[in-house]
């Protein structure tokens, strides 16, 4: 089985660029990063333009009827969130070709660089999907407010700076654990329930028992730093009361002198990624240089039941060989904690509009061509089916059709989700703490050195989100 994937695999790899979810500097890939995210996604080089493949768009959504026409204008359309690349080109070529505009796609790993050094050189993108850290950095000098927007009246996940909304909420992902459940169950020879599985003692005793029934490392943690610094060790923010407001309450008594060492939740984080998850790792022995590929290619070739990493994953393990009727779901990091058994959700990466460089024409197509996206039918299916993501929009009927998707909308249908945001981090905040926690997850390091990191940055800085 496993070479047979890896062929599909390395086939598939000469098509499409695979990624993940998020990138520099905010909560989601988004992850995204998604991203997230909310910084979320694998890291890729940043591309050069590259237009729609017209005999792929032919499946696209038809656009709407009656919009205007732009007469041949042009759209630079900036994505942070490389797995849906090759779909956003084929979405946008399907409206731009009935609206008489073009789009050029470029992608990028660091949404942040990337727009700063796109200002500077006067040359910014016209739409951009970005992390909710650059909405906040950019907001005010460069970008567009979309207030009074139709598609506002459906979403109550559009970011606002300073009262003015800036940020369209193109993704709902999870950082979350994800489960190749077929596999996990033939090796435990019972029904897998991610409910049961709240403790970190729960969770380490059915790894042990995998371990024992044949499984040497029944978990894959990604190397990226995005995934396994960005994403790996943010949920004790989110799971002090569920919300965005006990995240803030966290940062506030670290800067009020608490130790955050002495905190529950972040030491019983860090005590089960770097004493449970590490042990059970398939890259164990390198944690930090194993490939991004092959890490996912291990849950979808089935060396592994459990992924670190988030609802973003699909497209990747799509390509691998992973098909929509597998058995498949999410679970959230077992912490014991009173929101237990709930997973982070929420949006990991918004679309912006550019307010410095972009004409009146082209505003005014970009601001047309999102209201699409909510508003008509072929736009509601372009989200769903053809980007494939989890809505940010209550009046999109449409059900995600890959498992992971179907998995998280079952969790936010029963109110099973917590997250941190409003709460968002500067963009330092991940390179500042990087090397103490990979230091953690490769034994050289101590939870302890991490929290000192953690009790200095925050003394010294402040949240965003506020």
């Amino acid at each position: 089985m496993k070479r047979k994937v890896l062929a599909r695999f390395l086939t598939a790899a000469m098509a499409v660029s695979l990624m993940a979810c998020g990138s520099g500097g905010d909560a989601a890939k988004e992850n995204t990063e998604p991203a997230a995210g909310t910084e979320a996604d694998a890291p890729a080089e940043e591309t050069g333009s590259d237009e729609a493949d017209g005999s792929e768009q032919a499946e696209a959504p038809a656009s709407d009827e009656g919009g205007s026409d732009y007469g041949g204008i042009t759209l630079t359309f900036l994505n942070s969130k490389p797995e849906i690349t090759d779909a956003f080109k084929k979405v946008t070529s399907a409206w731009g070709d009935a609206h008489g505009v073009t789009f050029e796609i470029t992608e990028t790993s660091n949404p942040n660089d990337t727009l700063m050094a796109n200002y500077q050189s006067g040359d910014a993108p016209i739409l951009a999907v970005v992390d909710d850290a650059n909405v906040l950095d950019f907001a005010s000098e460069h970008l567009l407010p979309l207030d009074g927007e139709e598609w506002t009246e459906y979403s109550d996940m559009s970011k606002y700076v300073d009262g003015k909304l800036y940020g369209f909420p193109l993704t709902v992902e999870s950082h979350c654990i994800v489960v190749n459940k077929a596999v996990v169950e033939e090796n435990i020879g019972r029904e897998f329930a991610a409910a049961d599985y709240k403790s970190i003692e729960d969770f380490e005793a059915l790894l042990e028992e995998m371990r024992g029934n044949g499984m040497e490392t029944p978990v894959a943690i990604l190397p990226d730093i995005w995934s396994m610094v960005g994403h790996d060790f943010y949920p004790f923010y989110a799971y002090q009361d569920g919300t965005g407001d006990g995240a803030f309450a966290l940062v506030d008594a670290v800067k009020g002198g608490k130790d955050i060492y002495e905190d529950e939740l972040f030491y019983k984080h860090a005590d089960l990624m770097s004493r449970v998850m590490a042990e059970y790792n398939i890259n164990k022995a390198d944690p930090l240089n194993a490939d991004h590929d092959m890490t996912v290619l291990a849950l979808a070739d089935g060396e592994v039941g459990f992924l670190l990493n988030g609802t973003w994953t699909w497209p990747e393990l799509e390509s691998m060989g992973a098909s929509k009727s597998d058995d498949y779901t999410i679970m959230a990091y077992p912490n014991g904690s009173s929101s237990a058994g709930k997973v982070m959700a929420a949006p990991t990466k918004y679309i912006v509009v550019d307010n410095s460089h972009a004409t009146e024409e082209q505003q005014a197509a970009a601001k047309e061509f999102l209201n699409y996206l909510v508003m008509d039918e072929a736009g509601q299916k372009a989200l769903i089916e053809e980007l494939g993501i989890v809505c940010a929009f209550t009046n999109n009927p449409n059900v995600p059709s890959d498992p992971i998707n179907k998995a998280l909308m079952e969790y936010i249908s029963n109110g099973d989700t917590v997250t941190y945001l409003p709460l968002s981090f500067p963009s330092d905040y991940r390179d500042t703490i990087t090397p103490s926690i990979q230091k953690l997850m490769t034994g050289e390091g101590d939870i302890r050195a991490v929290a000192d990191v953690l009790n200095d940055y925050w003394k010294n800085n402040e949240p965003n989100g506020r």
